[in-house]
């Protein structure tokens, strides 16, 4: 009997232990996370200051921008037509299989005779 209450007597401690070490690593994350975003806070409105000062600067990185955006047409482009050749390779040997494998011959289904009565 005095197990049983010692056990209901632990329940509560050990849950409050553990809420507390929930809400503090949730509150570390969410410091974290703060910081995070102030330091990507910061570097953004270095960059923008940047752009300010230089315009040249931005021209630049829009040229390399457009660069980018160059290639990856390309890129793209050069796979739309392999995969276009590709499946025309693959309907002309398609359509040479049908051609050289004979028409299957009809197949027929004889009735089964009729049952019989057993006497």
């Amino acid at each position: 009997m005095q197990w049983k209450q010692t056990a209901w007597t632990l329940i509560p401690v050990a849950g409050m232990s553990m809420l507390t070490v929930l809400f503090v690593v949730l509150w570390q994350a969410m410091v974290d996370q703060t910081a995070s975003i102030n330091r990507l806070q910061q570097r953004l409105s270095d960059v923008e200051q940047s752009l300010h000062e230089n315009p040249s600067l931005s021209t630049e990185l829009l040229g390399q921008q457009l660069k980018q955006v160059q290639n990856n047409q390309r890129e793209l482009e050069d796979r739309i037509s392999r995969t276009a050749r590709q499946q025309s390779d693959l309907l002309r040997l398609e359509q040479s299989l049908r051609q050289q494998t004979p028409a299957p011959e009809p197949f027929e289904i004889t009735p089964a005779p009729p049952l019989t009565p057993i006497p």
